[in-house]
């Protein structure tokens, strides 16, 4: 058996289903990724640049793909230190409008 469902469509043709078995750590697109991370694509690759996001896997020249673990580590880390961070006192943010 095969690792692909398919059924059987009128004039020969198989439509493709889901895969029958999906890893526990899937390599996710850049598409995937981000929604994964609840940002939209713009924001991911702005992301990606600045190095916020771990390193992608190449599994062709122009296909990078990202493990599901690493992002949801990387993304636990990224809130520890924001709320690790000291806010500001409160005259401060009402001088400067700013919040944390």
């Amino acid at each position: 058996m095969d690792a692909l469902s398919t059924t059987e469509l009128a004039g020969g043709k198989r439509a493709r289903r889901k895969p029958a078995y999906v890893p526990d750590d899937p390599l996710l697109t850049a598409a995937e990724a981000a929604a994964e991370r609840g940002q939209a694509l713009s924001t991911f690759w702005r992301d990606v640049a600045a190095g916020r996001v771990p390193a992608a896997f190449y599994v062709s020249p122009r296909s990078p793909r990202w493990r599901r673990s690493e992002l949801r580590a990387a993304l636990e880390a990224s809130r520890a230190d924001r709320k690790g961070a000291a806010c500001p006192p409160l005259a401060a943010v009402l001088r400067r409008g700013c919040c944390c």
